[in-house]
């Protein structure tokens, strides 16, 4: 870690390249050469080869300020190291010997976020052990793809030392990944026909080797089992998209939310860098509206520093930029904190996400002021800074409306209000498909299914998002069989269907579905799922689906709920309403629900909540409650 923060001692320098086929670039170096060699310790030597060679032996000024580019800004760059990660490493070389070193960097990437996952892994910093040969050999091929790309557009010399020079993706172990195994699949005498197109170029490089982004082919034959069952996210296949366009010149960036806002987790996801899109205001995070869009990028950028205080893990990468005006009409938070130490140098930015307040931008402090630059709006914030290790909030969040204006939460606990709550977590667009797709429905039963048609007894008309509803049996007959039948096209899904009397479920002898051959299947997985407890399993109703009785029985009720992602409240399970003030949570107590709602009396109004589930589920959400209406951030 001091390697990281050593970073700082040095001034912001420009590199000027004067051989480019371009006006003259300025390439960001937060470390000058000297400095960083001075970092490396006992590699010192290795890395003055590299320069050595471009200065004396074949002298290249380009090349020359290349490796200068690249020696500077590797100071805080690192391999993921350690028992597990040698072991993952060694199987991903001898399941994929006969596959191209590219293939082999998107599974060491993946093994390295295992690794880290595992824990006890450590470190070995690229300054220490990166070799001269590597570092010639990737510039060397690096300015190869260089030269074959001019044939199809004019790759600027900014964007070739940012996008295509650099020889690591994130914090894999080195490999000499640039190689030429995939050329044989283009001919580039061929470009002029794709045009002046870099989007066009992407899509074919792309549907030549769809192969190298499917992470199955190869799961299954690793011995490993850590490599077999880890699932491939968005990470991965940025990363991996990244890799294939770095090989045939594509500049490419790796752009993430960090911290959804409204939403639980972060994305990645790639863009080119093709300047005739750049500040095009374009979605990709999946999202309507962002905090804040980072670029992973192969300069240093500045990053706190703090002797005295705990500084986020997010905070420190020094390997990102903020891009966010990129995506979002963004606006500057003016803030100051009533109450700080002395030492305190940083406050930070937080939204809420997977129940905590995390860090999205930080900002120096001077006098309790601080300034966050480039926010997305209509967003709930949370400023704070660090005592030593202690994370210290504001006194209340602040919204940031979709104007600007700044509006702070502030309880009033003297207009108290009743609230009624049903669910823990932001509505579900889902909600209302699955809902609309169960409307018609129809309820049937016989007690000898070799005898139809069945008895109709009633229809679904109406569904209750994702609560559980009720129909009514205008019968007393009993039956042995009652199933529920579809009449349209599509397959509605239910997560649990009961059959009640006087209140209580009754207790089924077995499951079972019907085909439209008349087969029948007794306690398959559909016919289990569409009539078991379990909310976060569902059957979708593909064909006749029912339950057999031991005896016939009378049902007065039936109740049913859509497929959902149980973030409602349940009878049984225990609640916990809270309200931020001054800093913290404050608890308004525990209540175990008796309905499929709970209610709180006495509760400040104008602030901001979280109904907490104690019993089971990890998808919690803040609201706010205005006229009326809960909305969930």
């Amino acid at each position: 870690m001091k390697l990281i923060f050593a970073i700082l001692l040095f001034s912001i320098l420009g590199v000027t390249m004067t051989g480019c086929h371009r006006d003259v670039v300025v390439v960001p170096m937060l470390v000058d050469v000297n400095s960083a060699l001075k970092l490396s310790g006992d590699n010192r030597g290795e890395l003055q080869k590299v320069l050595d060679y471009y200065r004396k032996e074949k002298p290249d000024l380009l090349k020359l300020k290349a490796a200068e580019y690249l020696i500077s800004n590797m100071v805080a760059h690192y391999a993921v190291a350690g028992e597990t990660m040698d072991r993952l490493k060694r199987d991903i070389d001898t399941t994929l010997r006969d596959q191209p070193n590219a293939v082999k960097l998107m599974f060491y990437l993946m093994a390295a976020r295992v690794a880290i996952a595992q824990g006890g892994n450590t470190v070995e910093y690229d300054l220490h052990k990166i070799t001269s040969d590597y570092l010639i050999r990737n510039i060397e091929q690096s300015f190869v793809i260089w030269e074959n790309i001019q044939n199809h557009y004019d790759l600027s010399c900014e964007d070739f030392f940012k996008y295509i020079l650099p020889y690591r993706i994130n914090n894999e172990p080195l490999i000499e990944w640039k190689d030429s195994a995939y050329y044989h699949l283009y001919n580039f005498d061929k470009g002029d026909q794709l045009g002046f197109s870099l989007g066009g170029y992407q899509g074919y490089i792309s549907a030549k080797i769809p192969t190298y982004y499917r992470y199955e082919k190869f799961k299954e034959q690793f011995s490993d089992s850590l490599l077999r069952m880890y699932e491939a996210d968005c990470i991965d296949r940025a990363y991996s998209t990244q890799i294939i366009n770095r090989i045939f010149g594509i500049p490419t960036a790796v752009d993430f939310v960090p911290h959804y806002p409204t939403r639980e987790n972060r994305h990645y996801w790639t863009i080119l860098r093709d300047h005739r899109y750049v500040n095009s205001k374009c979605y990709y995070s999946y999202t309507p509206y962002t905090a804040k869009v980072y670029r992973k990028t192969s300069f240093i950028n500045p990053i706190p520093e703090d002797k005295d205080n705990f500084i986020p893990h997010f905070i420190r990468d020094p390997y990102k930029i903020d891009v966010t005006e990129e995506y979002e009409n963004a606006v500057d938070l003016n803030y100051t904190f009533k109450t700080f130490k002395s030492n305190t140098r940083y406050g930070y930015l937080c939204v809420f996400n997977n129940l905590a307040w995390n860090e999205v931008a930080w900002s120096e402090m001077r006098g309790g002021k601080v300034m966050f630059e480039k926010i997305g709006r209509d967003i709930m914030y949370m400023p704070c800074y660090y005592d030593g290790k202690h994370q210290v909030f504001a006194d209340y969040p602040l919204w940031v409306r979709s104007n600007g204006e700044v509006e702070p939460l502030v309880p009033d606990k003297k207009r108290l209000q009743k609230l009624r709550l049903n669910r823990k977590f932001t509505y579900n667009p889902s909600g209302d498909y699955n809902g609309a797709a169960i409307i018609g429905v129809q309820l049937h039963a016989t007690n000898d299914l070799s005898k139809e048609p069945y008895d109709s007894i009633a229809v679904i008309r109406h569904y209750n998002y994702m609560a559980y509803d009720t129909l009514c049996v205008n019968t007393t007959k009993k039956y042995k069989f009652w199933m529920v039948k579809k009449v349209n096209y599509n397959n509605p899904a239910f997560a649990s269907i009961k059959f009640m009397q006087d209140g209580e479920a009754l207790t089924a002898k077995s499951t079972f579905t019907i085909n439209l051959t008349g087969k029948m299947d007794k306690n398959e997985r559909l016919s289990r799922n569409i009539f078991n407890d379990d909310l976060l399993d569902f059957g979708a109703l593909s064909k006749i689906a029912g339950v057999e009785f031991k005896e016939p029985v009378s049902v007065d009720v039936v109740k049913y709920i859509t497929q959902n992602d149980k973030n409602g409240v349940y009878p049984g399970d225990t609640y916990e309403l809270l309200y931020f003030d001054q800093g913290e949570w404050v608890s308004l107590g525990r209540k175990v629900a008796t309905a499929d709602y709970i209610e709180y009396d006495d509760v400040p109004s104008g602030a901001l909540y979280w109904l907490r589930n104690r019993t089971e589920g990890k998808e919690e959400r803040p609201f706010t409650v205005m006229n009326g209406r809960v909305r969930f951030w």
